[in-house]
């Protein structure tokens, strides 16, 4: 579903060329430090950013000249400062703009669906500068599921989130996986991998790590 092969996105010799694959839908959390490009690499996938070496497939699509297909099959959730929503419009106005990208009409019967898959405390109605912090990242959420996408990506869900906010984005989350999708999200602390069916260390080229749910140390390098 997701290769990157040789990928670097700065001339920086700190950091290794990042080589991973991804065959199958299920919960991956690129981890690494702050500017270790893990952003990089969700909107690289999109086609949004152009790797200086190496190659990237999508779903079997190169998204650099493939973009508007992966677009259709990708959604993407908000990323500070790069993407965000318009503040001043309603959560159905930010569906329908982003409807109108991917040359969709958005219903208010499917943006209720979408709303109900992330358990939405909100309405359609709600402008985007009211709500809170878990919210506009729940309404992120629904928005990168417009379409029923193959991949969603999500920059940093669990950033500045309560342990009880973080239980309960784990469960939307695996909602979304047995859907069939694969969920790939970003993520600095060590505590936030717990969800995580596969987790590649950024810093380190992608190399894979092994989850222990159970163990202090909370994550090793798989064998």
């Amino acid at each position: 579903m997701l290769k990157f092969q040789e990928v670097k996105f700065s001339k920086d010799l700190r950091f290794k060329p990042l080589t991973f694959s991804i065959p199958e839908s299920q919960i991956v959390a690129l981890y690494g430090p702050a500017k270790t490009g893990k952003t990089a690499c969700l909107l690289a996938m999109v086609g949004g950013i152009k790797p200086i070496t190496g190659a990237i497939s999508v779903l079997g699509l190169n998204p650099i000249k493939r973009q508007r297909e992966v677009r259709q099959k990708v959604g993407l959730s908000f990323i500070e400062g790069v993407y965000e929503p318009y503040f001043s419009l309603s959560v159905y106005d930010n569906f329908k703009f982003q409807g109108a990208i991917l040359g969709k009409k958005v219903t208010k019967e499917e943006l209720e669906k979408l709303l109900t898959k992330v358990d939405a405390n909100f309405t359609e109605r709600d402008i985007i500068a009211d709500l809170n912090q878990v919210q506009r990242l729940k309404v992120g959420i629904a928005l990168a599921l417009l379409g029923n996408p193959e991949i969603v990506l999500i920059d940093e869900p669990f950033k500045n989130l309560t342990c009880v906010e973080q239980k309960y984005l784990e469960k939307i989350l695996t909602g979304i996986k047995e859907e069939g999708k694969l969920v790939v999200y970003t993520t600095l602390k060590e505590k936030e991998l717990e969800i995580a069916d596969l987790v590649l260390d950024i810093a380190r080229g992608g190399v894979s790590y092994e989850l222990f749910k159970n163990c202090s140390s909370g994550v090793k390098t798989a064998s």
